[in-house]
């Protein structure tokens, strides 16, 4: 199984990426960023069971299935960034790698998703037990698809099983209470979320053993999509900061 979409292999990049994209959504939701960063990191795009390239399979997959595929094709100070729903899986992955005593990431990133203690109800919950039309309408009026994937009923057919499977995991998720992870957190918020609010990024604090630093970035809730969002203008510098750090004391 090919977890990863990782057009520019670097191995001599100082540190890895690794992307984790929001519900419904596979590896091409970061195609710009597998571009845009430079030359000194590495960026993998991990594809989920069930998207794209991987259409054909199963979408479920476990965090423990996730944390051994990104820890294997790690080989050297890395980091996760995920979405929405992908920021959820990355604070499990951290969690889980904690635990077994696995290598953990010198940074968690997290876009537009809200800390995983918070049980509030927002325009993506809920969405599991809605009928077919009505799912994808809301997701679609969210802004997480657009009327041209509606347009073909092929495509949207191929993408109904992994929408009910990602939005069945956001429903289903019960907070494990827990000590907070010893990675850094960086959280990205979007000035125009409606589906994610500020105070509910700030609530990472509570998760973050080693400190919380949030960002506030232009855009709705999908602000990765932009042609050129700042989180491509903050990540780098920091990620390669934090990658030196850990080379200086031989880790």
């Amino acid at each position: 199984m090919n977890w990863f979409v990782c057009p520019q292999p670097r191995p001599s990049a100082a540190a890895q990426l690794f992307c984790l994209p929001y519900a419904g959504a596979g590896a091409s939701a970061y195609h710009r960023w597998l571009t845009a960063i430079g030359p000194e990191l590495e960026v993998a795009a991990v594809q989920l069971p069930g998207r794209e390239n991987r259409i054909i399979e199963d979408p479920g997959f476990s965090i423990a299935e996730l944390a051994a595929a990104i820890t294997g094709r790690a080989d050297r100070p890395y980091a996760l960034y995920g979405h929405s729903l992908g920021g959820r899986y990355a604070f499990e992955v951290v969690r889980h790698l904690h635990s077994i005593g696995g290598r953990l990431p010198v940074r968690l990133y997290v876009g537009a998703c809200r800390a995983p203690h918070l049980r509030v109800s927002g325009p993506f919950d809920g969405l599991s037990k809605l009928d077919d039309d009505e799912l994808l309408r809301r997701v679609t009026e969210g802004g997480g698809l657009s009327e041209a994937v509606l347009a073909e009923p092929e495509l949207v057919e191929l993408l109904l099983p992994v929408l009910r499977a990602d939005f069945q995991k956001l429903d289903d998720y019960v907070f494990v209470e827990g000590a907070p992870i010893p990675v850094p957190i960086v959280a990205f918020a979007g000035r125009d979320d409606k589906a994610v609010p500020l105070a509910d990024i700030l609530a990472w604090d509570r998760h973050a053993g080693s400190g919380l630093t949030v960002h506030e970035v232009d855009g709705d809730h999908f602000f990765l999509q932009h042609e050129r969002t700042e989180v491509l203008d903050l990540l780098p510098g920091d990620l390669l900061d934090a990658a030196g750090r850990v080379a200086a004391d031989g880790r």
